[in-house]
């Protein structure tokens, strides 16, 4: 069953889930953040292969996350964007799914989903798993070195930069600092499965490889001369996720 949920954000927002219901009793709960600024749920979802459908066979629900200020809600401008907030709104879905489905979880980040999924990795002992595309892990390093760089030099004086989707004030470069979610890798204690392209331009695969080094709990996939939109041989990526899921959510 496809359903759409708002909840009250911890951000003080309304988010929207789209949820793939297999159950009211799952076995598991997948929550999928996915990257980019302006992305919502529906449009994001193909990026997930045929994960879903999967979720579907196997008593295990689904659901994707449209953030906060993502573009398209009136009273949430795109340039009011903060990543914290985005961080409040997965732990706010992560409350809603303990208290609705009463299920393991497995958290799924893809880029900049990668970034938020880590910072809220440690927010609650359902959460069980992580998988991670190409992880924006510092992901304040990411958005500096894909800037122009008298743009970000002078960020801080003018306080208004262009971020690949919009402009955006220095306190949301601020916020991303803040929240390195590479200083959360050490203290994880749960299985985390990162797939990562080693051309990545966007994401730099050092980031994956070092958090590895930090945390023995990490099996690092490396995608040949894959760059930030992987592409694996059809079902490899598919196979690899759904034995890693099955292993941390059956007993």
């Amino acid at each position: 069953m496809k359903l759409r949920k708002d909840i009250q954000s911890k951000s003080n927002k309304t988010i929207s889930l789209l949820i793939f219901e297999s159950s009211k009793n799952p076995k598991a709960t997948i929550i999928y953040s996915h990257g980019g600024f302006t992305n919502n749920a529906e449009k994001d979802i193909g990026a997930t292969g045929t994960l879903k459908d999967y979720c579907l066979q196997n008593n295990i629900n689904f659901i994707a996350i449209d953030f906060s200020n993502n573009g398209t809600q009136k009273d949430q401008p795109l340039e009011e964007l903060i990543f914290s907030n985005r961080i409040k709104d997965l732990e706010s879905t992560i409350d809603f799914v303990t208290s609705e489905y009463h299920s393991p979880i497995v958290l799924f980040g893809s880029s900049l989903g990668g970034h938020i999924t880590l910072n809220a990795a440690d927010y609650s002992p359902q959460i069980k798993a992580i998988v991670l595309n190409c992880p924006a892990i510092k992901a304040y390093e990411s958005i500096r070195d894909l800037m122009d760089k008298t743009e970000f030099d002078n960020w801080q004086k003018t306080n208004k930069a262009f971020v690949f989707e919009g402009v955006f004030g220095y306190n949301f470069y601020e916020d991303l600092l803040e929240h390195d979610a590479s200083k959360k890798i050490p203290n994880l204690h749960i299985p985390i499965l990162i797939f990562h392209g080693t051309e990545d331009k966007i994401t730099p695969i050092k980031n994956s490889r070092e958090a590895r080094e930090k945390n023995k709990k990490i099996e690092l996939v490396e995608i040949e001369g894959g760059g930030h939109r992987f592409n694996m041989k059809p079902g490899v990526w598919e196979t690899k996720v759904e034995e890693f899921i099955n292993k941390h959510i059956n007993p």
